[in-house]
């Protein structure tokens, strides 16, 4: 990626944009070297409709300060033999690191990882479900339950608490059947399923931006930044949960 930045190419990147927050910062560096921004990283739900609606809500003031996010990613199953613990943290919590660093603007400061009781559906060797509690620059406390063995399907919930009020995730369905056995509409079964129209919609802003040579979508920075959320839940994870400072850098000028 830094070879390409050196050559003035844009990058849509998958997530994350890196491994470590070493990395990160290299890409950072020859961000700035370069003096632009040519790094878009694919976290998709910027461009969810839901996501957007309830950064309109918070931006709009009406109901006040923001004071608690309530997350819930949940899968119907994993790949046993290539999905392991940590990646229930850089894999999949991320996505929820990015949206909350979107929703509220500003970033994560701590974070701790709790062990609930072991899920039976679970893989041998992985501790599912976990539970990420992080604290934000302004002291909004978010809560990310990983659950990704849950077997009915794929559900992504989120709910932003204010001083008056709450928002709350829609769950995108297209009918509600209702008739003797209750209230019902269709389950997502996978990320595409639920995120198909953001995908498309990030691809197609991420190409009209290129061609007309301006930046879109998250950031380097921001990829940066979920990156070192992600390094400090996994080493409260290694330490049995104890809350764990984020480590970062101070947000170069360029990303300001």
């Amino acid at each position: 990626m830094v070879t390409a930045i050196r050559a003035g190419k844009h990058v849509l990147c998958e997530k994350p944009l890196a491994t470590t927050a070493e990395d990160c910062l290299a890409i950072l560096t020859a961000e700035q070297e370069a003096g632009r921004k040519l790094v878009t990283v694919g976290f998709m739900r910027r461009f969810d409709v839901g996501y957007g609606q309830m950064k309109d809500v918070l931006e709009s003031g009406d109901l006040g300060q923001p004071t608690l996010v309530h997350c819930r990613h949940r899968n119907p199953s994993v790949p046993a033999k290539i999905y392991t613990t940590r990646n229930m943290i850089d894999d999949t919590a991320i996505h929820e690191i990015d949206t909350c660093r979107f929703l509220l603007d500003e970033e994560m400061m701590s974070v701790r990882v709790d062990t609930p009781r072991r899920s039976s559906l679970a893989p041998e060797g992985l501790q599912d479900p976990l539970v990420m509690v992080a604290k934000s620059a302004a002291g909004v406390l978010v809560d990310v339950e990983v659950n990704v063995n849950i077997q009915f399907g794929y559900s992504i919930e989120c709910e932003l608490v204010m001083e008056s009020g709450a928002v709350r995730l829609g769950d995108q369905e297209k009918s509600v059947i209702r008739d003797g056995n209750g209230n019902r509409n269709a389950i997502c079964r996978s990320h595409i399923d639920r995120f198909h129209d953001a995908f498309n919609v990030e691809v197609q802003s991420w190409i009209r931006a290129v061609e007309e040579g301006q930046h879109t979508g998250s950031s380097a920075w921001d990829g940066y930044a979920a990156t070192c959320v992600v390094d400090a839940a996994v080493a409260s994870l290694e330490d049995g949960g104890q809350e764990v400072a984020v480590d970062m850098i101070e947000k170069p000028d360029l990303y300001v």
